[in-house]
């Protein structure tokens, strides 16, 4: 996409691209889950957790970038932020070495498919090659992008929270199924 803080119609295509929750399971739909067949609720049960996987994985993209962008912003009130900015790769890299491997932990990193489509999303504010080329001392650009970004995470997380709420309820009916009879586990084992 184009250079920092590219226009509102380019956030707007970006969020049409990516799957919305009542194109997966409208509304009323939801209200009358005990109507679909139980390989239907799967279905769409798989699809609303591979949106919502998309949907993580670029908030995690923008909360990163809101991060650099709220440093640098803060650099200008606190000299000090400056260096801990400029320490921050050597802070958070990971050196491999663990003390006791008994409390290493592992990490779950999962790119989601079509996560092209989604860091498309991030970069129609603010690219991340961007980043390094933006200036503390426009502060005006910076607390544009820095908006732009929040209001892009409100709508991300509206959609996340849409999202688990067809997911419980999905498999709240899955449940139920399988408790009474009309769903047979062992469809899942064949």
């Amino acid at each position: 996409m184009s250079g920092p803080g590219a226009g509102h119609n380019q956030v707007s295509e970006a969020l049409a691209r990516l799957p919305a929750p009542e194109a997966l399971l409208a509304e009323d739909a939801l209200q009358q889950l005990e109507s679909l067949a139980t390989p239907e609720l799967r279905r769409v049960r798989s699809d609303c957790e591979a949106a919502e996987e998309g949907i993580s994985y670029a908030r995690r993209l923008l909360q990163g970038r809101l991060d650099i962008l709220r440093a640098r912003l803060d650099e200008r009130d606190e000299p000090e932020a400056g260096r801990l900015l400029a320490a921050l790769p050597s802070l958070l890299a990971d050196d491999g070495h663990v003390a006791d491997p008994a409390q290493a932990r592992a990490t779950r990193v999962r790119v989601p498919a079509g996560a092209d489509r989604y860091s498309d999303l991030i970069d129609a504010v603010i690219a991340e090659d961007d980043l390094p080329a933006l200036d503390g001392d426009d502060l005006e650009d910076l607390e544009r992008i820095t908006e732009a970004l929040t209001a892009l995470e409100r709508e991300l997380s509206a959609r996340r929270r849409a999202l688990f709420t067809r997911i419980d309820a999905i498999r709240a009916e899955l449940v139920a199924r399988y408790k009474d009879g009309r769903a047979d586990v062992r469809e899942l084992l064949g």
